[in-house]
């Protein structure tokens, strides 16, 4: 992943990143990438927005198409459930995110899930366990049949260390992308909560091929 400078891009979406605070959330999307102004400059209007959701912009490049992400960070505190339920319902992808080392942010796991799950029932997710580098208090096997149970992925990462966060972003955008159709039909990709974007619209074949379908 690099930092967008720029709308150079074919595709874009959002991922909203949930669970109990201190969980490490904003850690493992800072692993993603380093620091960039346009991402100060995001985070400084989501705050403003919505009174703590906090956004970095990302891009991610696979075959040569160029996808901008929006990572949407909402805070763990209960009463954010609802607005967590709102982020999901605009997002093509979840990362739910609790802390080994703390069983509670664990059985917290469901309500979160149980949150999104009205307006985004079929939502691409990974389920991760935070803070591997630590005393876990959590079984593997544990969170492995919530995952199952929610269709998820499951990962056990340590930010501190970097270790399986990029695999746990990389395994939940690569999911997203393969429901992109062919060919990239706009009315099908919203359905996706996907979008097209400069770098493809601007594309005179792509144009063609849209109006002759």
């Amino acid at each position: 992943m690099t930092s967008l400078e720029d709308d150079n891009f074919h595709f874009s979406f959002s991922l909203v990143v949930l669970g109990e605070s201190a969980t490490g959330k904003s850690s493992l999307i800072a692993c993603t990438l380093p620091e960039s102004s346009a991402d100060q400059k995001s985070e400084a209007r989501s705050a403003r927005a919505d009174h703590g959701v906090r956004c970095k912009v990302h891009t991610y490049e696979s075959r040569g198409a160029r996808y901008q992400i929006h990572m949407w960070e909402v805070p763990g505190a209960p009463r954010y459930l609802d607005t967590a339920a709102r982020y999901a319902s605009m997002a093509a992808g979840l990362l739910l995110v609790f802390d080994l080392t703390r069983r509670d942010t664990f059985e917290r796991v469901t309500l979160w899930l149980e949150a999104v799950e009205p307006t985004s029932p079929d939502l691409p997710r990974v389920l991760v366990g935070n803070k591997a580098d630590g005393e876990a208090e959590v079984r593997p096997e544990e969170a492995i049949a919530v995952a199952q149970k929610f269709g998820c992925k499951y990962f056990e990462t340590s930010a501190t260390r970097n270790e399986q966060v990029p695999e746990a972003f990389s395994s939940l955008i690569a999911r997203i992308v393969t429901l992109i159709p062919n060919p990239p039909e706009p009315s099908l990709l919203l359905r996706k909560r996907i979008q097209i974007g400069k770098a493809l619209a601007e594309n005179k074949s792509f144009r063609a091929a849209l109006f002759d379908m």
